[in-house]
């Protein structure tokens, strides 16, 4: 048994990692602890890392990275006693925004003050243990965050086709893709209930808000044993340009005629053709079914409260 196992990807937000493992080196050895480094290549890093953790059985299993990595890590820690730690590395970190970690700045590396790295270790030292809940998709995917289809999906498929990095990629194609807007029909079967309409864009939502800090789930709590599907109805211009590139704005929880959520347990969501479904930033492929139900306190995520 080792204290932490650290789980770096190495090209998260296009950061260069070295003096963040100079320190960390140096208070791991300060304190006496035990640590081992895994590095993600892209390459059967879950079939790989489920076997390290059986073996190593780390106490803690820090992710050090984006969304991408830390949705890695639940999946691998929901079947194990090991508490997650987080240091948000990523283009957009969302889920580090919902819990209240510093995110590690979009600026070279020699510039970021050592505070950065000792406010989100002190968390992983001292912090709270929270108990999180996980979003189970076609009883494969499990979700942590965000899961979508409709316009963000088709951005992120785009952002991993082209293999940009950042927040200004990534309003450059949500710009792009907002030209090409088309509504998705769609029927939700859920609390016993049938709905049909049409939206821009379907949320799985495990959690209240996108890394870029646009809230889709105004309701939403990652603990409280519930997701929510929201739909966006409609997109207006005007409240894009005022968010700064949000999708949308905290006052719209009172606009019906634009954002519809349902909170659920489970839930069925049919489309009447196939949409892209991206899973906390990674593209899935394409669907027109999903089956959605809850994993209430999957995960011991360590936050600051």
């Amino acid at each position: 048994m080792i204290n932490y196992l650290f789980v770096v990807n190495p090209i998260a937000g296009g950061k260069e990692k070295s003096s963040f493992y100079e320190f960390i080196e140096d208070e791991v050895n300060q304190t006496g602890l035990t640590y081992e480094l895994f590095n993600t290549t892209g390459d059967e890093d879950e079939f790989k890392l489920k076997k390290l953790v059986k073996k190593l059985k780390p106490e803690v299993i820090v992710a050090i990275g984006g969304d991408g990595t830390l949705h890695l890590v639940a999946r691998i820690a929901r079947k194990s006693s090991a508490k997650i730690g987080l240091i948000p590395f990523g283009s957009a970190n969302g889920m580090a925004r919902e819990l209240g970690i510093p995110k590690i700045p979009d600026i070279t590396i020699s510039l970021i003050p050592s505070e950065l790295y000792r406010d989100c270790w002190k968390i992983i030292r001292e912090g709270h243990v929270r108990k999180i809940d996980l979003v189970r998709i076609n009883k494969t995917y499990y979700s942590i965050h965000l899961s979508d289809i409709g316009l963000n999906a088709k951005i992120v498929k785009r952002f991993e086709e082209e293999r940009i990095r950042g927040y200004f990629g990534y309003a450059r194609l949500f710009m792009k893709e907002l030209k090409q807007k088309r509504r998705i029909s769609y029927q939700i079967i859920t609390n016993g209930k049938r709905y049909k309409g049409k939206g821009y864009m379907i949320a799985i939502a495990n959690a209240t808000m996108y890394g870029t800090g646009a809230v889709i789930n105004p309701v939403g709590k990652p603990d409280d044993g519930m997701f929510e599907i929201c739909v966006i109805r409609q997109i207006k211009i005007a409240t894009l340009f005022r968010s700064l590139l949000t999708i949308l704005n905290i006052n719209l929880r009172k606009r019906d005629d634009l954002l519809k959520v349902f909170s659920c347990k489970k839930a069925i969501i049919e489309l009447k053709q196939q949409e892209t479904l991206q899973v906390d930033g990674e593209v899935i492929g394409d669907t027109r079914k999903l089956e959605l139900n809850i994993i209430p306190q999957a995960i011991n995520m360590i936050t600051p409260n």
